[in-house]
């Protein structure tokens, strides 16, 4: 009979559970929240320290791997995806907060601070760095498919197997960065143990080495981890701090730069090392960091002419419309039109409670808008080709426009001034910040299928947490410095413990541009600006930038920092590429957040 004919009988199939693939979950985003704090904290103190912070992307990837896969076994690598999305966007804001709010701090005005007002910015600096890049995600990540080197690590990281281990190299490295902080402090307890905070080296190089170098090295795990985690490339910082002290303050005694008063002649022993310290220290402050400051400015605005093509075709991007069938997968490109409307509002709000009159507030929070869209699709551009984020010295240039429109056009000097013009910038450099934060996830995201959309809704999120977090590191940071050092002022006293050397490139553009400098200051302005822009048309790659950021960090710093390089370079001869990536690297990391947790802590006990 037909009807009983097997083959047109219906099949019976076992039902099966069909359960929602894992992406936007509350374990992804309470992990990545609480990973973006805790590095958020670490990472402000580690920017004062040593001038720059490490991505928590792979930190946070590794982490992942090992909670999301590893212990809860449901996590998948979309879910891990939104994880370091979010602690990546919550940590990165500290970039833009030490590169710009420590400068009140620095130049005495802690009384005059509005802590409101300054968070208010970065948190607007925050939302709207993420919104002004959105538009520019097709261009950059489809079309030009440009690297984004962490972002393409990071997915690899999410890729690998073996989490499980990583994320337990890192619990070591953190628990030995807090051993060795404590190890190297012990002296502080008592009179009788011995300093492990640093070596002097006066005594046993005292004839191999230029007399006016300062021959002492910190073991900070800070500066000496993130050595080992940059690794080769980074060894041009170190270039830069050998430059200032083999080579520029040589030639600065032998032009007669330093006075008379500092280098007396006739002296011996203990008074011969206290003279060449003193002429040290001049040095430093009135010649390196001002040709640093110079070199920082000339290799930016060069980088800003070189990359300009790039730059160029990813605004013509914003023209073309959307392609068919991924208008679901993208935020509209319509909130580039509000976020613009609501950036000037809020920063010229921001200018008002600083001080400024509101027209003048206005026209400087219409500059200062412009700029943070220009400079963030800059920052994104240049981090995307190189991994290189000049976010100093695009924050210089903005700081400059600003101050000029407040100065020039306003009339308004002094404190008002500077107050207005550092919370502009605050918000400028954390929108710069998460607009290559933003970036550099997106790239991940591709590379592993995510969905542009639910990375762009996650960041936008969990974009307030990071300032608020960075802004009470920082506070707790300048109290700390100042109660340690009572017989000091409290700008000199934060200054002496921690080299914040971006905020010292403001500071010291804050003086030149309001006529605080001499003409001997702005000659070597003048040298350091002409050695960026031959630094950068030569290597590109921003060495201009890089050089010039380490000519101003305490030569014990760029020791330590160095030490930390060579060890890297060492370990991946010894072990190879594969081992230096999955167990160096991971400890590493785990030994500067440790190292840095350890301070802050210390901190916050000395001001209890």
């Amino acid at each position: 009979m037909a009807d009983s004919d097997p083959q047109k009988l219906p099949i019976e199939r076992p039902e099966i559970e069909t359960l929602p693939y894992r992406e936007e979950t509350f374990a992804g985003y309470a992990l990545g929240i609480v990973i973006g704090i805790v590095l958020t904290i670490s990472m402000t103190y580690a920017g004062l320290r040593i001038g720059f912070t490490v991505p928590a992307s792979a930190m946070a990837a590794i982490l992942g791997l090992g909670l999301l896969r590893g212990v809860m076994r449901k996590g998948s690598i979309v879910e891990n995806n939104i994880n370091q999305t979010v602690a990546a966007a919550i940590n990165i804001t500290c970039s833009g907060v030490i590169f710009t709010v420590p400068v009140l701090y620095l130049r005495g005005l802690h009384e005059e601070i509005d802590l409101v007002t300054i968070s208010l910015a970065a948190i607007a600096g925050s939302f709207l760095g993420t919104v002004f890049i959105i538009p520019l995600r097709k261009q950059m990540v489809d079309l030009e498919r440009l690297r984004f080197p962490t972002g393409y690590a990071t997915a690899m990281v999410l890729k690998a197997a073996g989490g499980g281990e990583r994320a337990i190299y890192l619990g070591v490295g953190v628990v030995g960065g807090l051993v060795w902080y404590g190890l190297t402090h012990l002296h502080r307890i008592s009179g009788n143990l011995p300093n492990l905070s640093e070596i002097d080296f006066h005594e046993s190089l005292s004839h191999a080495i230029p007399r006016y170098v300062n021959p002492v090295l910190e073991l900070s795990m800070t500066s000496i981890a993130a050595g080992f985690i940059a690794g080769r490339p980074a060894l041009v910082v170190v270039w830069g701090g050998l430059l200032a002290n083999w080579v520029v303050a040589p030639a600065a005694v032998e032009l007669g730069w330093v006075p008379s008063s500092i280098l007396p002649s006739g002296l011996h022993g203990a008074d011969l090392t206290a003279a060449h310290g003193k002429a040290g220290t001049y040095l430093f402050k009135q010649v390196s960091r001002p040709i640093g400051i110079g070199m920082l400015v000339g290799g930016a605005v060069t980088g800003l002419a070189l990359a300009w093509p790039m730059i160029r075709a990813a605004f013509q991007s914003l023209s073309r419309g959307a392609s068919k069938g991924t208008t679901a997968q993208e935020l509209s490109p319509r909130l580039l039109y509000g976020a613009a409307a609501l950036s000037v509002a809020v920063v010229s709000i921001a200018g008002v409670r600083a001080g400024l009159p509101v027209p003048i507030a206005v026209l400087a929070g219409t500059v200062a808008s412009l700029w943070m869209w220009l400079a963030g699709v800059i920052v994104a551009q240049t981090t995307g080709v190189t991994d290189w984020s000049p976010i100093s010295g695009m924050a210089l240039i903005g700081i400059a426009l600003t101050l000029l429109v407040v100065s020039q056009v306003g009339g308004i000097t002094g404190t008002p001034a500077v107050l207005a013009c550092v919370t502009m910038s605050a918000a400028v450099a954390v929108a710069m910040s998460q607009a290559a934060d933003m970036m550099q996830d997106l790239k991940t995201g591709h590379l592993v299928g995510a969905i542009p959309r639910k990375q762009q809704i996650a960041q936008l999120w969990v974009a307030w947490i990071g300032p608020i977090v960075s802004v009470l590191t920082l506070v707790v940071l300048f109290q700390s410095a100042v109660s340690g050092a009572p017989h000091m002022n409290p700008g000199e006293a934060f200054a002496a413990k921690f080299a914040a050397p971006q905020a010292n490139a403001l500071s010291g553009t804050i003086t030149t541009l309001t006529g605080g400098g001499n003409e001997e200051t702005y000659h070597r302005y003048g040298i350091g600006a002409l050695l960026g822009v031959f630094l950068t048309l030569a290597a590109g790659g921003g060495l201009g930038v890089q050089v010039g950021l380490s000519m101003y960090l305490p030569f014990a710093t760029i020791a330590a920092f160095g030490i930390g390089c060579v060890m890297s370079m060492s370990f991946e001869k010894w072990r190879g590429t594969k081992a230096l990536e999955e167990l160096g690297v991971p400890i590493a990391a785990g030994l500067l957040v440790g190292d840095s947790l350890a301070g802050v802590a210390d901190s916050m006990a000395s001001i209890l």
